[in-house]
């Protein structure tokens, strides 16, 4: 089975234009990102979805310039978008991380990985309630989840977000990846999981 990590990031944030390519030390954030996104042990490939705009071609120049791959799709139909990257790369098992989280944990997100398959779930995550702090998110589900997410909903919102139809349709099964407590004595947090539904 094929895991992906599909990165969404654009160019057009209203609220802090061109951010994913600020740079933070002296090194855009989607590099950070990708960097640090890329010392996980079970991504297969990491993709990073755009839009068609014209003004996200800095954007995909820098990333294909790092050796990454970038799919370009709908603007505003990030779920279409998601869909598209996924089935280009023959995704099976896809992982959702936004541009604006350049501080992604890779550790973390093998943990997610692994607790996805160990569950037998159709979706994992820490942001749904959040179970960690904001910009260590995490979500985590199959092909088959995204696909049926493109073609059963009609909400513009859901199209927006990708993820709120499977996390709100009650059709599927969810987990959440949450803090037990801090290991003081080991490298990092413990981790339990909760059924959600």
């Amino acid at each position: 089975m094929k895991t992906v990590a599909i990165v969404q990031a654009r160019m057009g944030s209203t609220r802090l234009p061109n951010k994913v390519m600020k740079e933070i030390n002296g090194t855009p954030m989607i590099e950070v990102l990708l960097k640090r996104l890329a010392k996980s042990e079970q991504i297969d490939q990491i993709i990073v979805a755009t839009s068609v705009d014209a003004k996200n071609d800095l954007l995909v120049r820098h990333v294909e310039s790092l050796g990454y791959v970038c799919e370009r799709g709908s603007e505003n139909d990030v779920l279409e978008r998601y869909y598209q990257a996924a089935k280009a790369h023959n995704a099976d098992i896809v992982i959702r991380i936004t541009g604006d989280c350049p501080l992604v944990d890779a550790n973390l997100v093998d943990i997610a990985i692994n607790d996805f398959k160990d569950h037998g779930v159709d979706y994992l995550s820490n942001t749904s309630p959040a179970t960690y702090p904001d910009g260590l998110d995490i979500e985590v589900f199959t092909m088959r989840v995204l696909e049926r997410a493109l073609t059963e909903t009609t909400s513009l919102f859901d199209q927006e977000h990708v993820t709120p139809y499977i996390r709100n349709s009650g059709k599927l099964r969810l987990i959440r990846l949450a803090i037990l407590r801090i290991c003081r004595t080991c490298d990092g947090p413990l981790m339990s999981l909760s059924i959600l539904r």
